[in-house]
Formats: C-alpha cells, structure tokens, sequence
C-alpha cells in the first residue's frame, strides 16, 4: 500500500475533510437497505395492482372478479405494512443520527401505512359484509339495495390503490434521488 504524503499532510491539517467522507460513507447500507425495500414495495404494489386489474377483466363474473381482487388486496397488505413500518422506522432512526434528508420519506410513509390500513382493514370486509348480505338475499350485491353504497366504497378502495401507487413510487423516488447524491 502506497502512502500520498500530499494526502496524509491534508488529513493531518485538515481533520474535518475526513469526517466529511466517513459521514457520508456511515450510513449507505442502510440507505440502501431503504431503497431495495422501497423499490421491492413499490413494484409489489404496481404488480398487485396489475394483479386486481386483470382479475376484473378475465373473469366473465364481475362478483367473483372483485372478490379475488380484495383478496389478493388483503393478503398483500401486511407485507406492504410490514416494509412501509421498517422503512419508516429505520428512516426515524437515521434522521436521529444525523441523516435529515430522510425527513423527507416520512410524509409518504405515513400516508401509504393509512392508505393500506384503510382500504384492507376496513373498506374491504365491509365490502365482504354487504356482498356476503346481498347472497344471503340470493342476488348479487351490484343488484342489492346495498349496490350504491357498495359502489361507492370500491371507489374509495380503487382511490386508495391508486394513492399507494403514488406514495410507494414517491418514496422510491426521493430516496434514489437521495442516494445518488
């Protein structure tokens, strides 16, 4: 190993170039560890997406179309909590430790956990509750006196999809771009 003798003066007389480089370099395996957990939620949730859209256009019935949709929704939801939690978690804990370009993670993060929680744990068995009620009545639910209030918590459900898209997409994004630089 070969010694700079122009390097080793610098650091010697000039200590604060060091702890600028070992600052930097401190935390990039966790950062990197946010990001592949981000880009793997993100892609989860586009490919979910897809997942929900391709089971309302294959199958002939719309009923059975949008059961298997809600629950792919419902099964992928606790892996979406669970890297969403992490990610903010480790993001708070780095933020702490000096990394306060993280801040910027923690809005997205937030609104995609509620946005999960919403759409899993409450629009959708409310949803089985109401088609689960129109068979009992032996009719579908679109034919059910319940076909309006159902309609309009699919909506919420298909708007909450499309705000985990854009905040697991947003959270990619900014850390990327905060990895790079």
């Amino acid at each position: 190993m070969k010694l700079n003798p122009k390097s080793c003066c610098t650091a010697l007389f000039n200590p604060i170039s060091l702890m600028v480089e070992a600052h930097k370099n401190q935390h990039s395996l966790s950062r990197r560890l946010l990001l592949l957990l981000a880009c793997m939620m993100a892609g989860g949730i586009i490919a979910q997406a897809l997942g929900c859209l391709s089971a309302y256009l294959i199958m002939e019935d719309l009923q059975a179309g949008g059961m298997v949709a809600h629950l792919l929704i419902e099964q992928l939801s606790y892996y979406f909590l669970g890297c969403a939690f992490i990610i903010l978690s480790l993001s708070n804990i780095l933020i702490r430790r000096g990394l306060s370009v993280l801040k910027t993670i923690r809005l997205p993060s937030l609104t995609l956990i509620v946005s999960i929680a919403v759409a899993s744990f409450l629009l959708i068995p409310r949803m089985d509750y109401l088609r689960e009620t129109a068979l009992q009545d032996g009719m579908p639910v679109m034919l059910s006196p319940f076909a309006n209030y159902f309609a309009i918590l699919n909506s919420l459900t298909l708007l909450l999809l499309c705000v985990q898209i854009f905040s697991s997409a947003l959270i990619v994004w900014r850390l990327s771009q905060h990895q790079s630089t």
